[in-house]
């Protein structure tokens, strides 16, 4: 592996590792779990080189260029004497037409964007990483109703199979309760599964464990937060990204008609000779220019103005996307918010879910009810947890639309 392959993987290791032991050190609440996600992400880490880079080009492109020192001597001889000449010229290059303005709005375009592009890493990552802890909180909650009605259902097998005698009903009833046991059984095999792939990205992106985590969670979340609805889209990141594409095109179209004006080196000329005993001295002024006669850029001014155009139409066409966008993401999470605040959940339904169990231990009521009921609290809480956290999801998206930091109480 050549060593322009090797470096830029060694400086994202080394930077990433510096992340790691800045923020990831004693976590003690979710605050810091996604400050640590934040760190550690290569996303994260490239964006910021990137942007690094690209203020070091806008330092650059500022530069002025240096003069150019002409020098040159010769000697000879004319009648059997000596003759020595010396040319000496110092040339400055100036730049007409407004070229090196053209490079600092270029370069700091490809700055603006770069760090709209580092603003929208970070935002994914935090949005990820907060949508993966409202998972974990509800996967254990999800998770406990399905191992209480695997249990009932246990109970309720054990408890039929039991007696001595059964019933014809009683021999149905028994056949359900397998049935639903093994149905529960393969429930309980779906979400140790899923509690292994939260474990394995928190692994990766944290480095802690599920357990070291759950004490991080508190067991319900903060009330739903109310929208801002006066926002605009001036600090859009997307929008951002537009504009500066807009403000790099229009420098790039400034730097093509800049090119149609030569760059003139001028600057003061020296002359000395010396022929025989007798010494000249002269001096002047050196002029050079390429002169513009077969083109004047005119092919690379089409080429920027038409990336101009394009560049002025995606921003427009994005800016009605945005807005769009915006209103049906308000849209959901109020309507989420309403029906959410309407429906039981955790203590509520758990405090429900342990009355009913008394009620089908004791065999009062039939056992397509008891399959059903269990059924129906299981889904529901699905249901539920789906929808809370397409809210959730919803509203962090409106964050990074409006670019405000993206953040959720947990």
């Amino acid at each position: 592996m050549s060593f322009l392959r090797i470096a830029p993987l060694a400086f994202l290791i080394s930077s990433i590792a510096w992340a790691e032991s800045d923020v990831c050190g004693n976590i003690s609440n979710y605050q810091q779990i996604i400050a640590c996600a934040e760190s550690r992400s290569p996303e994260v880490v490239r964006a910021e080189a990137s942007l690094k880079q690209k203020n070091a080009f806008k330092e650059a492109s500022a530069q002025l260029r240096n003069p150019e020192l002409s020098f040159e001597t010769v000697t000879g001889s004319v009648n059997s004497g000596n003759i020595t000449e010396t040319d000496i010229s110092l040339a400055f290059p100036i730049e007409l037409g407004g070229k090196r303005s053209a490079r600092k709005e270029v370069a700091s375009g490809e700055a603006a964007r770069a760090e709209a592009e580092l603003f929208l890493a970070k935002a994914s990552v935090r949005k990820k990483t907060i949508l993966k802890l409202l998972r974990l909180r509800q996967f254990y909650t999800e998770q406990a109703l399905v191992e209480e009605s695997l249990e009932t259902f246990t109970r309720l097998v054990k408890q039929y199979e039991s007696r001595p005698l059964r019933s014809p009903e009683q021999d149905v009833s028994l056949t359900v309760y397998r049935i639903a046991k093994g149905e529960y059984g393969f429930k309980k095999m779906q979400y140790d599964e899923e509690s292994a792939e939260l474990e394995s990205y928190f692994k990766v992106n944290v480095g802690l464990d599920l357990v070291t985590l759950r004490k991080s969670l508190s067991s319900s979340g903060a009330p739903w937060p109310k929208l801002n609805q006066g926002r605009d889209l001036a600090k859009s990141p997307v929008l951002a990204m537009l504009e500066a594409d807009v403000s790099i095109a229009k420098a790039e179209l400034a730097k093509a008609q800049g090119d149609s004006w030569p760059t003139l080196n001028i600057g003061p000329s020296a002359k000395f000779a010396k022929e025989g005993g007798q010494s000249y001295e002269q001096f002047g002024v050196n002029l050079s220019m390429p002169i513009p006669v077969l083109n004047l850029n005119g092919g690379n001014r089409a080429v920027a103005g038409a990336s101009l155009q394009s560049a002025e139409v995606r921003k427009s066409l994005a800016l009605r996307e945005l807005q769009a966008e915006k209103l049906k993401l308000q849209k959901l999470y109020q309507s989420s918010v309403v029906i959410l605040e309407q429906t039981p959940g955790g203590n509520a339904l758990d405090k429900n879910h342990k009355r009913m169990e008394s009620h089908f231990v004791k065999g009062v009521v039939p056992s397509s009810l008891v399959i059903e009921a269990h059924r129906s609290l299981v889904e529901f809480e699905r249901t539920r947890n789906e929808r809370e956290s397409k809210a959730v999801e919803a509203y962090l998206d409106l964050q990074i639309i409006d670019g405000q930091p993206v953040e959720w109480k947990l």
